[in-house]
């Protein structure tokens, strides 16, 4: 009789478990999708400005010492006009 009410009352849980479902679990929210900046394009290439070109020396001093020569004759007719007055 212990056995028959033991396997009985086991029975019983087994069908009420059984015909209650558990409830879901609840889904868990998921975070917002976060926007990404789209990836910075690649670099252009730096391209080196070509060397300087070596110009050919064919100046001379010829213009500075006539601009030497046009200062030296402005100094020497200022310094007449100045005695003059004096």
């Amino acid at each position: 009789m212990v056995r028959s009410t033991l396997l009985l009352t086991l029975a019983v849980f087994a069908m009420a478990c059984a015909s209650t479902p558990e409830p879901a679990p609840e889904p868990t929210p998921t975070p917002p999708a976060v926007r990404q900046a789209p990836p910075a394009p690649p670099p252009e290439p730096v391209s080196e400005p070509p060397p300087p070109m070596d110009l050919p020396k064919t100046a001379s001093s010829l213009p500075a010492l006539g601009l030497a020569g046009v200062a030296g004759l402005l100094g020497a007719g200022a310094l007449r006009l100045l005695r003059r007055r004096l």
